[in-house]
């Protein structure tokens, strides 16, 4: 009897002890920012804003409102506020009038899968034969001048936490942990493709050879066009590489204009990470386990295809990157010789053509 008593003691004296749940109003962005408010937290104008929030609504809306459950157009906002800014997701809460940090973490999660979902439907690589033709008209200017391109290739490096398995598989060249992160630009600075589920060590070439579109461009889908690369990346028919050792006027002209064109999707990277600084070093990393990275890498390329879409601008849009040569050569790709040489006798027919008289 006295033990039970003694127990009885010790559950009153725990739930004294016990926080009380307290419920309070929620800031509701769009009745409390203006457009320019708007803009600056969320990178989005209300219009777009609202649009993203219709897409997302019936994958993310809770089922019911009771215990205060998060509205869809709260969730949009909190994710977009933690991608645009790289906050700490504690801080992200304590902004939304005291959202929990596992609340926060939940919801980047779940907006970030829906984006993921979507992302066929703005990220598309040129197909047909009209939309490939509006992408070499397009990548084809007095400047660039490199026929038949439809598309730049490259790879970039997205800051990560140290996981907690397989950690050496994620330390990048630059020897801090990362994804790599494979994209393909259109002549607007869109993108066509994305690649996000290597781990940093992961080498430029292997990821080429890996993913679904290098198989169907073999098989003819780009249609006699051309994607172009940097050097880390095998010469292929279908993928123009500079010249390693320019033999004459010809061959260097040709590498001229190969890195201005190329440049395109060092400016695609460059704004896609100025505008979501969760994805910049500068902004710390990303927090999260390598697949909800990869989740948040994927949902953030869409929104910038939306944004792009609609022309929004870049908050301090850096200048376009210059290629590092040592990168180049420290990252050169595993040949496959008899492609190779297809590959080197269609780069020497471009030069000879396009290049030789210049």
């Amino acid at each position: 009897m006295a033990a039970a008593l003694i127990v009885l003691e010790n559950l009153e004296a725990r739930r004294a002890l016990r926080r009380q749940r307290v419920f309070r109003d929620r800031l509701q962005p769009l009745d409390v920012y203006d457009d320019v408010d708007l803009y600056r937290r969320y990178r989005m104008t209300r219009p777009v804003l609202l649009e993203v929030i219709d897409l997302l609504q019936d994958d993310i809306a809770p089922y019911t409102l009771r215990s205060h459950a998060v509205p869809a157009t709260l969730q949009v906002c909190v994710a977009l506020r933690y991608f645009a800014t790289g906050s700490l997701q504690l801080d992200n809460g304590d902004m939304s009038n005291g959202l929990s940090q596992p609340t926060i973490s939940r919801i980047i999660t779940r907006v970030a899968t829906a984006l993921q979902g979507k992302a066929k439907h703005f990220i598309t690589f040129p197909r047909t034969a009209a939309e490939q033709e509006r992408q070499k008209e397009g990548f084809y200017t007095e400047r660039h001048r490199i026929p038949n391109v439809i598309g730049c290739v490259d790879g970039s490096l997205i800051p990560i936490k140290c996981p907690s398995v397989n950690e050496n598989a994620y330390v990048c060249r630059k020897q801090w942990h990362a994804i790599n992160v494979q994209g393909i630009c259109t002549y607007d600075l869109k993108f066509s493709n994305i690649v996000a589920r290597w781990p940093g060590a992961t080498h430029d070439a292997f990821i080429w050879s890996n993913c679904n579109l290098k198989v169907k461009m073999e098989r003819g889908l780009n249609d006699g066009g051309y994607l172009l690369g940097d050097s880390a990346y095998p010469l292929r028919p279908c993928l123009m590489t500079p010249v390693s050792r320019p033999a004459d006027a010809a061959d260097r002209q040709y590498n001229v204009h190969h890195r201005r064109v190329r440049n395109i999707i060092e400016r695609t990277f460059g704004r896609w990470k100025n505008r979501w600084r969760c994805l910049h070093k500068e902004g710390g990393t990303l927090r999260l386990s390598p697949e909800k990275c990869c989740s948040v890498i994927i949902a953030t390329s869409v929104l910038h295809n939306i944004c792009e879409n609609h022309g929004l601008p870049v908050p301090n849009d850096p200048p376009a990157n210059v290629d590092n040569p040592d990168d180049d050569v420290n990252n050169r790709p595993i040949l496959d010789v008899d492609v190779e040489e297809r590959g080197v006798g269609e780069r020497a027919r471009l030069i000879d053509q396009h290049f030789r008289n210049m």
